[in-house]
């Protein structure tokens, strides 16, 4: 029996584009192929996981789970305390525990949310709506925020997940939620290992000329979506991430297949990749507690 080990390098800062470049390292070095030999993740180097890397590292190993004969993991004890806290790598799963809401109400003194795995399938609907309410709630306790901006966090996390339940395939959603009271904005990752935006177009009856993920992005961000009445009731990615960026001067990534979009106030752009890629899709938002002076929510939706 072999070994493989993959050492992660020491981020240079906590931003968002470090956490990204930190997954991006990851994906490239991870085995796919089934081999009968241990996967050893050295985060050593690591002083603090962010959702945007933590968040999709377990949906990898849960994917994978299979394909080794063991996944072990060796970080530092700050880190490994955190990492069992947020029920790092399985997740945060409702059926597991009797008492799920009280136990994801310890959170609500916390400056974060655990990894919530949550289940897709339609006969599933009525708890899902249950525990994302719940995950919302709590978390805009954490929060304490007001007016508006109550509306465009339950708004940004439930189009996502919808899009998950809707188009991906994928039998759970992952949500993962971190907050930064002294920076003064909230990290949300939302990732899914179905089937893509491209196989999500492919598979549509409205689009037949999409054929790269680089392709799939443009439509999406553009808002070609597969939603028949998106436009007449204003909701897709084109809606979130202009509410995002444009109205609360936050970060906006999204990435599926071997191709990835990231907005911000001062950079735009779609990046395609050669070998690494994610199958499915991710979405990590950095949403700031206060909008800028004249946003009004709801001219996003018009």
């Amino acid at each position: 029996m072999g070994t493989k080990k993959i050492v992660l390098p020491r981020p240079q800062s906590e931003s968002m584009g470090e956490s990204i470049k930190l997954l991006l390292e990851l994906l490239e070095n991870w085995p796919h192929r089934k081999a009968d030999e241990e996967l050893h993740i050295d985060m050593m180097n690591i002083g603090f996981v962010h959702p945007f890397f933590i968040l999709p590292l377990s949906v990898l190993v849960d994917n994978t789970r299979d394909k080794f004969k063991d996944i072990k993991y060796k970080c530092n004890k700050k880190i490994r305390s955190y990492l069992d806290t947020i029920y790092f790598p399985e997740g945060f799963e409702f059926y597991y525990f009797k008492d799920w809401e009280q136990k994801l109400s310890e959170y609500s003194l916390k400056t974060y949310l655990p990894i919530c795995k949550v289940p897709t399938p339609e006969k599933h609907t009525l708890i899902r709506e249950k525990v994302l309410s719940t995950f919302e709630d709590i978390l805009l306790q954490q929060l304490n925020l007001k007016g508006q901006m109550i509306s465009v966090i339950k708004y940004l996390i439930s189009e996502a997940m919808d899009n998950i339940t809707e188009h991906s395939g994928a039998h759970y959603g992952w949500l993962m939620v971190q907050n930064y009271p002294q920076k003064g904005y909230i990290d949300v990752c939302i990732v899914d290992k179905g089937k893509g935006l491209l196989e999500s177009y492919k598979s549509s009856d409205i689009f037949q000329n999409i054929n790269t993920d680089y392709q799939a992005l443009e439509y999406a961000i553009n808002g070609k979506s597969t939603k028949y009445n998106s436009e007449t009731r204003g909701y897709g990615i084109n809606t979130s991430r202009k509410m995002l960026v444009n109205g609360l001067n936050g970060k906006y990534f999204l990435f599926s297949g071997n191709a990835f979009y990231i907005y911000t106030n001062k950079f735009e752009r779609i990046l395609g990749l050669n070998q690494t890629r994610w199958d499915g899709t991710m979405l990590a938002l950095q949403i700031p507690h206060k909008p800028k002076s004249k946003f009004v929510y709801t001219t996003f939706l018009e």
